[in-house]
């Protein structure tokens, strides 16, 4: 069989539940689901024989790991590789995630077949690029096993897609070698992004933005246009629908409503709101929030 899965039951730590788990394994690779009722701390010697690495819905949680301390939300994905060392994690209350194992036999395949000579990088970026491309297909999949009709029963199916995952894991994971060093982005970009996501609520302008990145704001404009396709402030407003959209995702339906997380993230009018979710989602959010 190609592909097994398995559900495991709650996991109950002073008498409060811990964590809910439910893992299937398609081919090579395991992806298994969590959520943490409560905080939950882990030491080990070594995250075992194969690639670990966390997809975090919702929340955020903190590891040190081959000597880097990491701190990684849904804009970016923790690769912790084996035979690295002890693994420190805390994982808050509330956290959600996709935790998936790769075996360490099909990674070498696959580098072998895309060129050899790659690096892992501790920590791959799913904000965008190859690293976001991943992190979608693997949550669609995610969503396929949840169900007991999915199409990945089928081996001729689930074969061909493991590989895509696969394969996927290690362009994102070590596409920082595949970029030319004529496409990277400056300084002033980056200490952009820094900016804005950390913290995309703030009552930014271009030219206070300009101010903290130590350019001008026409030279800022042109470099996120050049860089990003698209202006810093619409890069604001980006960010705050994607972080709009994953609440949506993992918020209950029957505690949490599409009016309070569109105003949560600063979008006033609902109808503009729910229209820029279908344009860059292909759903209305209320259909995000139920399914």
């Amino acid at each position: 069989m190609y592909l097994r899965s398995s559900t495991i039951e709650t996991v109950p730590q002073d008498d409060v539940t811990t964590s809910t788990y439910r893992s299937a394994e398609v081919g090579p690779i395991a992806i298994g689901e969590v959520w943490m009722g409560g905080e939950l701390r882990l030491d080990c010697d070594d995250v075992g024989t194969g690639f670990f690495i966390h997809l975090p819905i919702a929340g955020r949680f903190e590891s040190r790991h081959r000597g880097v301390d990491m701190m990684v939300n849904n804009m970016s994905t923790a690769v912790y590789l084996p035979g690295g060392g002890p693994f420190h994690g805390r994982w808050p209350a509330g956290y959600r995630a996709l935790c998936v194992r790769v075996d360490l036999s099909a990674v070498e395949r696959a580098v072998a077949r895309l060129g050899g000579r790659r690096r892992f990088d501790p920590v791959m970026n799913t904000r965008d690029g190859y690293g976001r491309s991943w992190a979608n297909l693997l949550l669609s999949v995610n969503r396929q096993l949840a169900a007991g009709d999915s199409l990945l029963s089928q081996p001729l199916v689930a074969a061909p897609l493991a590989d895509s995952m696969l394969n996927g894991f290690v362009l994102a994971a070590t596409q920082s070698q595949e970029v030319p060093l004529a496409t990277a982005r400056p300084a002033s970009v980056r200490a952009a992004i820094d900016v804005i996501e950390s913290d995309p609520l703030a009552p930014l302008t271009l030219s206070e933005l300009a101010e903290r990145c130590g350019v001008g704001p026409r030279a800022l404009q042109k470099a996120f246009q050049q860089h990003l396709g698209m202006s810093p402030m619409e890069y604001v407003r980006d960010i705050r629908l994607r972080r709009a959209h994953e609440e949506l995702r993992a918020a209950d339906p029957y505690v949490e409503s599409v009016a309070s997380v569109a105003r949560r993230w600063g979008f006033a009018h609902l109808g503009r709101f729910a229209a820029a979710h279908e344009a860059k989602y292909g759903q209305k959010p209320l259909s995000t929030l139920r399914g």
